[in-house]
């Protein structure tokens, strides 16, 4: 429609509207349109509404009175390049890393020029009296480490391009941890996330495809790193609405995940983790709703997932036992490979194993280039 009206364009918005102070509102109008058509193509995956080459690079943009406003259209202009540089169709690009040292550069410029009263203060700083302000503050933070994590995206698509990149690969898992980090936090001093969680957890699970990835991909040099942030992740995911999309994406992941499981070098079994199972007790006896206490089905067999019931709408706490049995069974079976006594025999926190040399296609562990890691990207793209 706002093409259809002319809004894009310098003369014909002149022409439409003439009215100087309706035109100034027809201005923040068609921008916040611009900056929620990227927000959504990014929160999607869909193609842009509207494209910045159809757009007058003359028309007028809003005064000064709205600085959030003029931040995120900045911000949007350079999420447009960084979403041509990584919406390949390929099952595995190619990386330039001219242009990811090149985007990078332009996100830390903008975060530079945040202006100061959008800034998130450093502990040293008088802390924001207003709660509105403060929520501005952690997005605008958490959107520059959000940028700055799909422009390295294609860093972990394997364990060979992580090895070859290694110092790319730091700085993504850096910022996955640091906005878990800065959510945690968030949480613990305020209940500005509590109040808001599906504008903050698609931050969220984008971080955990991170800590996953590069954990698994390169466990030697990620895992211990990772485990903490980890895990801090997953005590937010307890609170996950069983009716958020981004629940909902989260638990896509998790079914896709148990359904390769095998190709990824772990299979079911019937071993229970006693922690795992208490936790999940003691989560009934809370009044959360728990089918299963031992362990997850993978999607191979027995009648269907845990969680409520339906398999489509999990609460947060089965969904953070799961990621639990798949982490810890994914970095379980790397002590396999490594230490020859593993293999075939190892339990996952929630009925994972690990695959014996023998039992699988060639796809022994975890962390090699024998996982087959485009499968195990593949899984996790969805959430970033």
């Amino acid at each position: 429609m706002c093409v259809e009206l002319g809004l894009h364009r310098r003369d014909s918005l002149f022409k439409v509207v003439q009215d100087e102070h309706e035109r100034a509102e027809v201005t923040k109008l068609f921008w916040s349109i611009y900056v929620l058509d990227r927000r959504w193509s990014f929160g999607t995956g869909m193609p842009f509404a509207l494209q910045d080459a159809d757009i007058d690079p003359n028309l007028p943009e809003p005064d000064s009175g709205v600085p959030y406003l003029n931040t995120m259209i900045a911000y949007s202009r350079i999420g447009s390049k960084v979403w041509r540089s990584v919406s390949s169709f390929s099952p595995n690009p190619p990386l330039n890393i001219e242009e990811i040292g090149y985007l990078d550069y332009q996100i830390l410029q903008w975060q530079k020029n945040i202006p100061h009263e959008l800034q998130l203060p450093t502990a040293s700083s008088p802390q924001t009296p207003s709660r509105a302000i403060r929520r501005l503050q952690i997005l605008l933070y958490l959107r520059t480490n959000q940028m700055r994590i799909l422009i390295y995206r294609p860093v972990l698509h394997s364990a060979s391009s992580i090895q070859e990149n290694l110092s790319y690969a730091s700085i993504v898992v850096e910022l996955a941890k640091d906005t878990i980090q800065a959510l945690t936090h968030l949480n613990q001093t305020s209940d500005i996330y509590r109040c808001q969680q599906v504008c903050f957890n698609y931050f969220l699970t984008s971080a955990i495809a991170v800590v996953f990835l590069a954990s698994c991909h390169a466990p030697v040099h990620f895992s211990a790193v990772c485990r903490e942030e980890f895990y801090m992740a997953l005590n937010l995911v307890k609170g996950f609405s069983n009716k958020s999309w981004v629940s909902k994406r989260l638990w896509k992941t998790i079914k896709g995940l148990k359904e390769v499981g095998p190709k990824l070098g772990l299979a079911p079994n019937g071993s229970e983790d006693p922690h795992s199972s208490a936790a999940l007790a003691m989560a009934g006896l809370a009044g959360h709703e728990i089918s299963n206490l031992n362990g997850f089905d993978n999607g191979m067999g027995g009648s269907g997932m845990t969680g409520t019931g339906t398999g489509n709408s999990p609460n947060g706490f089965q969904m953070s036992h799961d990621m639990t049995s798949l982490f810890e069974a994914a970095l379980g079976s790397v002590g396999g490979l490594n230490g020859g006594g593993a293999q075939g025999t190892g339990s996952g926190a929630g009925g994972y194993g690990v695959i014996g040399e023998n039992d699988g296609p060639g796809m022994v562990g975890v962390g090699g280039t024998v996982l087959g890691g485009e499968v195990l990207y593949n899984q996790f793209r969805e959430l970033f």
